[in-house]
């Protein structure tokens, strides 16, 4: 995954010339998708694994 950091651009994602879109991680609502779509999904699960396993 190739991140695209632009501060002069003012979209949020930005197209790829093979087709799709990306993140312009230069803005700060880009990083609150990545955290709310990843991160936070991630640490739910990992909690959650070791509670059970306890």
């Amino acid at each position: 995954m190739a991140f695209e950091k632009d501060p002069t651009d003012p979209r949020v994602f930005i197209p790829r010339p093979g087709g799709g879109v990306t993140l312009n991680y230069a803005h700060g609502i880009s990083w609150a998708i990545f955290l709310s779509m990843t991160v936070i999904p991630l640490a739910v699960v990992i909690g959650t694994t070791v509670l059970l396993l306890l």
